[in-house]
């Protein structure tokens, strides 16, 4: 990501390739039925996350946007900001496939919101609301649950579907308080693991979240 560019490089070719530009006017492919009007097209976006996952890349940006974009297509899917309210950062973008094997995207936002997005059409089919603001959420594989983590010391598991708390692991809240670029949190074979800049990392069992399992200090891993 450079100059707001971001590009792909091939270790085989040896040379970068534009995959999205979002300096100039960014206007969506799809179209939605039942609109009569298309979403205002969106410019000189600042991101501030990215995921892909099968050959669909997603981009958050620092005014509540998100981009969709199909890296074998041209052009993009959708674009969107997701929120209007003020610095209401996209932290998070997730790409999964849900219980139905349909593939999702998920945000989580400062308006403290996590939401849900089909990808056949890009319409928001979900949200949750939280107490805190959404820095980090992840699907697990099988797409049944996500793990949040905020501007609190909940790291907290959630139904995919309902939204509703199962369980809740606290965490320091030096741990809790990161920001998109030193907090990476994966939901994966039943533990999540948050690794950031505080002085310990943690892995949780997400069925007991009662206790860490280890602890190691942070010089200790290289």
């Amino acid at each position: 990501m450079q100059n707001y560019s971001v590009m792909h490089w091939s270790s085989m070719l040896r040379r970068g390739e534009e995959v999205l530009n979002v300096a100039k006017p960014i206007v969506p492919t799809l179209k939605r039925p039942g609109l009569l009007s298309q979403p205002p097209s969106l410019s000189r976006v600042q991101i501030s996350t990215m995921a892909v996952k099968e050959n669909l890349m997603v981009a958050g940006g620092f005014q509540g946007e998100l981009i969709c974009k199909y890296v074998n297509e041209p052009g993009v899917a959708f674009c969107s900001k997701v929120t209007t309210d003020d610095n209401a950062i996209t932290n998070a973008v997730d790409v999964y496939r849900n219980p139905n094997g349909a593939l999702t995207v998920m945000t989580g936002n400062n308006d403290a919101q996590v939401r849900i997005f089909d990808t056949e059409n890009f319409v928001c089919a979900n949200r949750f609301s939280f107490e805190w603001s959404v820095n980090n959420a992840s699907a697990s594989p099988d797409g049944k649950l996500l793990a949040v983590l905020g501007d609190s010391a909940d790291c907290l598991i959630v139904d995919a579907q309902s939204g509703k708390s199962l369980c809740n692991g606290k965490l320091p809240l030096v741990t809790a308080f990161v920001d998109g670029f030193s907090n990476k949190m994966k939901l994966e074979l039943g533990k999540v693991t948050p690794c950031n800049i505080s002085i310990a990392y943690q892995i949780f069992i997400s069925f007991i979240m009662r206790r860490p399992l280890s602890r190691f200090p942070r010089n200790s891993i290289q």
